[in-house]
């Protein structure tokens, strides 16, 4: 659904990133990490078309209104309300303004923020905005989501409440995942297979590791799996190996 070939991305001089070569299988949750820096998140750019590589390809198997973005910062506009931030992508897909505020009201419920419509973004916690800003894209259904550390600003029981509802989500519907983050703890339990990227410049993915736990998955379930120490153990090492450690205590 997902496949990077030979992708180069950089901003004058020494890529960033260089030879990338990642397939993301339908249906897979496939999770980026690697040191700071080392051009994650240019990967998720050169997929949805805000950066232009320096050359290689991203291909999506999916048209262009399939994919979904979800930001690290919410991206919610002050002035409308939540009702008509989850609806505006409908809108400019000209879905009349009833149908689309209707379709907003059904995914703002299914994400546990019914009457919450007609508030605005500074009326809400930090986590109701996060899953306003999910409404807002699974509202579009894509069949790609990509998502760049959206939940780094939460607490940790926020986070994992949140990050369950999207599992579930996805597994409901098979969506495709590519997921960035910096949270190991978070790309075991969440991910299918992980991906390290290397320090740059130049960076590749240097190592692959499938995450052995059965889906469907519980959060903290899958904490306690006996493959899940040992695999967050590779992933420090592999991390370490790169250069600045990465900020997670080191597992015993």
């Amino acid at each position: 659904m997902l496949r990077v070939t030979g992708l180069a991305v950089g901003f004058g001089g020494e890529p960033i990133l260089d030879g990338i070569d990642l397939d993301v299988a339908a249906g897979e949750f496939a999770t980026l990490v690697g040191p700071s820096g080392s051009g994650k998140t240019s990967i998720l750019r050169v997929a949805t078309g805000l950066l232009e590589p320096l050359r290689g390809t991203v291909e999506v198997g999916a048209g262009p209104h399939d994919v979904g973005f979800l930001f690290q910062d919410d991206a919610l506009l002050p002035w409308r309300t939540v009702r008509r931030n989850v609806a505006l992508g409908l809108r400019i897909r000209e879905l009349p303004s009833s149908e689309a505020d209707e379709q907003a009201e059904h995914w703002l419920s299914l994400l546990g923020l019914a009457g919450f419509g007609d508030r605005y973004p500074a009326q809400l916690s930090g986590g109701q905005r996060k899953r306003v800003a999910i409404a807002q894209i699974l509202a579009l259904r894509p069949r790609v989501l990509l998502m760049d550390e959206p939940f780094a600003a939460l607490d940790a029981i926020v986070r994992t409440r949140i990050t369950q509802e999207l599992l579930d989500w996805v597994d409901r519907e098979r969506l495709t995942v590519l997921l960035v983050t910096h949270d190991l703890e978070e790309a075991i339990s969440a991910s299918d297979v992980v991906h390290v990227l290397g320090q740059g410049p130049r960076a590749t993915i240097r190592a692959r590791h499938r995450v052995a736990i059965p889906r469907p998955r519980r959060v903290l379930e899958a904490r306690g799996h006996p493959a899940f120490g040992p695999l967050l153990r590779r992933l420090w090492d592999d991390l370490a190996a790169e250069g600045p450690a990465p900020s997670e205590a080191a597992p015993s």
